[in-house]
């Protein structure tokens, strides 16, 4: 029997090829036997929080959702670097719209969305950029890591701080140091700010969230000023804010409702 005839929900390991490495991915299959939209639900640095919460509740709504591991991170081979996780978002998509993964794991390649918290909100929407099949990406209190040298640059004390805590992050990682990191910023500087970028997002649907008490990506310095950015630029957008902190720790469910809700009206 072919996984296509399989109708039930499930959850499946893949082995992704990313350059000459594999990276893990978790394939939450809704039930039915019909392709299915497919969210591939991309995780922050260093992925503290993986949110397999929410790939399991748009499961079970009839949604697929993919979640994935980046190059030297939680089990997937290579090195972890800002960029090779940027490839293998892009590498990911491809796999999965290869037609024999896509038939086999019940994956409609016309209808994909990319949603991403933190580092993994910079990911969907610099990928949503440069990607013409992707039509909608959501922002979930995204990262903006090159408005760290605007800190830095306009108070000099906050670089130890930065430094730190890249530092303690990449202990998760292989192949990484906060002091790499950096120096990928400083590298990609101007390609990698949202801020700089957000106008290529024309012809998207983009759904922008935010929570009040953010201690790692603070709401007026990495969300305020990025909304009249999309007005000036023409996006479509919509925006939520939550009363919570950046991992949305006791706001889960209405998070992902509004995540259904969203992927409902554009998906």
């Amino acid at each position: 029997m072919s996984a296509l005839k399989t109708n039930k929900s499930r959850v499946s390991l893949l082995k992704i090829p990313s350059g000459e490495d594999m990276i893990v991915g978790r394939m939450f299959i809704a039930e039915g036997e019909n392709l299915k939209a497919t969210v591939l639900l991309l995780h922050g640095f260093p992925g503290t929080m993986m949110n397999l919460d929410i790939a399991t509740e748009l499961q079970m709504l009839g949604w697929n959702v993919l979640v994935i591991n980046y190059r030297g991170s939680w089990g997937s081979e290579g090195n972890y670097s800002f960029a090779n996780a940027l490839e293998d978002v892009q590498t990911t998509l491809n796999y999965i719209q290869d037609e024999a993964i896509s038939i086999a794991n019940r994956i409609d390649v016309n209808r994909i969305a990319l949603v991403g918290h933190s580092f993994g909100g910079f990911l969907a929407l610099k990928t949503a950029s440069l990607n013409p099949s992707i039509k909608i990406a959501a922002y979930l209190s995204g990262a903006n890591f090159p408005l760290f040298l605007k800190i830095m640059e306009e108070d000099p004390a906050s670089e130890k701080r930065i430094l730190n805590m890249l530092d303690e992050s990449s202990y998760f990682l292989k192949g990484a140091t906060g002091e790499s990191l950096m120096n990928e910023i400083k590298e990609h500087e101007k390609e990698w700010n949202t801020f700089l970028f957000a106008p290529t997002l024309t012809n998207k649907k983009l759904l922008i969230t935010a929570v009040t008490e953010d201690e790692e990506l603070p709401k007026e310095q990495f969300h305020d000023p990025f909304i009249p950015i999309l007005d000036q630029a023409q996006i479509s957008y919509e925006t939520v804010v939550f009363d919570t902190d950046h991992n949305y720790t006791n706001k889960r469910k209405e998070l992902t409702a509004t995540l259904q809700e969203w992927l409902l009206r554009n998906l």
